[in-house]
């Protein structure tokens, strides 16, 4: 898969902030629905209604990849989607990279932990979870 080719698309104009995409992302990757185990984030905007989707957009350079001090960072072969493997620091240099802020970081009980889209390995979830077709890929 060529890098870039699979990533979620946003449109704000329809998004009516129900964060369902929130919930499916954090219960299919950690089998609880958390709003700090999520990779992909929902902001109510200062005009009332409007929402801002943060999202990672699967950067061709990887910036947050170049970051990360133990190189733990890659592109799936298959998704094409940027990784974030085992044995992860927390340091959160990756998060300060990311120039669309899509790296949340999050703190479990101490253990400091980034997290991302993965595309749900090739067939993101949180895209049929949208009521409103906010999201698509």
């Amino acid at each position: 898969m060529k890098p870039g080719v699979i990533k979620i698309r946003t449109n704000k104009d329809v998004c009516q902030g129900c964060r369902s995409c929130e919930a499916v992302c954090s219960l299919v990757h950690t089998d609880a629905v958390s709003p700090v185990t999520v990779g992909i984030r929902i902001a109510e905007q200062n005009q009332l209604g409007k929402f801002k989707i943060t999202v990672c957009q699967q950067c061709f350079d990887m910036p947050c990849a170049e970051a990360c001090p133990v190189s733990i960072i890659a592109r799936n072969a298959y998704s094409g989607a940027v990784e974030i493997g085992e044995g992860c620091t927390g340091c959160g240099a990756c998060a300060s990279a990311c120039p669309f802020g899509a790296i949340m970081m999050a703190d479990l009980e101490g253990d400091v932990k980034p997290y991302k889209c993965d595309l749900c390995g090739g067939l993101p979830q949180c895209v049929p979870a949208c009521p409103r077709q906010a999201l698509s890929w």
